[in-house]
């Protein structure tokens, strides 16, 4: 019998101990493990002006799923590594649960696969590739089961060429959003993205040295009146609360989404990419300053001064 290495690449065992399967070796494979198999393939490509490095965050962002597409349900996470991940979703609205396996098995790929039902395995290749006009996702999938149940295959496929569609539509706010704010020298912690930093929800955003300060009047707001107040490269969400003042974020410190007023929710601010929430740092009159997204902002004389942050001494 043959080996099941050589199902594997060599040089990648050699070099970090462990190895995915080779793509050619993907149909023989399923081939030996479903008995009269029948095997349907799919390909779906979508160009785009996002940076190679957001496509692979993108994928590896799982907590984004619930919030950005609507086709995810509740998922349990039962393993993250760097360059892996394994979870249990929720099919829809059905008390169906189908386990999900990801892996960065080469620098711009993915294999995804999906059990369903234990009857019908999907292996999904995602690839992000350059072109002469930016960026290109790449998806092509292998639909496998036996072959009585071929008549699933077409409504699997056309299912997955629709949910690609939607969803890369949809990524296309968080993947721009990437690309704009490293125009105004931002970076992120997920500039180098792996499984672990992509899912931790840590303040990722690296937020770039504000040049010069800002004086922003604030005495003629009413009490109680919120406002965007944007200086410089960044932005804040502020409330005037009698003498004092609320601030939150305007540029979310975890991944950098865009906070509105809207995404204000009584005393809460909440991220619409992830989901997460911040309440308010307080500012009151001549009081000492407090440093929030990079800056120093302090309350003096009815005005919001925005500063360059200092370097205290430890």
């Amino acid at each position: 019998m043959q080996s099941s290495r050589t199902f594997f690449d060599p040089a990648l065992v050699e070099k970090s101990g462990s190895a995915f399967i080779r793509e050619d070796k993907v149909d023989e494979a399923l081939a030996r493990l479903i008995p009269n198999v029948r095997i349907t393939k799919g390909r779906f490509s979508c160009p785009g002006f996002a940076e190679q490095r957001d496509l692979v965050w993108n994928h590896m962002d799982q907590n984004h799923r619930p919030l950005i597409h609507r086709t995810y349900g509740e998922a349990m996470r039962m393993f993250v590594g760097e360059r892996s991940a394994f979870s249990l979703t929720r099919f829809g609205g059905w008390p169906a649960v189908i386990p999900v396996f990801d892996g960065h098995y080469k620098d711009n790929g993915f294999y995804q696969i999906l059990c369903l039902f234990g009857l019908i395995v999907v292996v999904v290749i995602i690839e992000t590739n350059k072109d002469a006009d930016g960026t290109r996702m790449d998806v092509d999938w292998a639909i496998a089961s036996h072959k009585f149940l071929r008549f699933v295959h077409p409504i699997l496929d056309r299912r997955l060429q629709r949910l690609n569609d939607v969803q890369n539509r949809e990524d296309e706010q968080i993947r721009h959003r990437r690309v704009e704010l490293r125009t105004k020298g931002y970076r992120f912690v997920t500039d180098e993205p792996d499984f672990l930093n992509s899912n931790a929800m840590a303040n990722n955003v690296v937020f770039p040295p504000l040049a010069s300060a800002f004086s922003v009047p604030i005495v003629a707001w009413s009490d109680g009146e919120v406002r965007q107040v944007d200086v410089g490269d960044r932005g804040y969400l502020v409330r005037r609360t009698g003498d004092a003042i609320e601030v939150w974020p305007a540029i979310c410190p975890h991944e950098g989404a865009a906070l509105k007023t809207t995404d204000l929710h009584g005393r809460v601010a909440r991220c619409p990419w992830h989901g997460l929430e911040f309440g308010p740092r307080v500012l009151r009159p001549e009081g000492g300053p407090l440093t929030m997204c990079g800056a120093e902002l302090t309350l003096v004389d009815g005005k919001l001064l925005v500063s360059p942050a200092t370097v205290r001494p430890t």
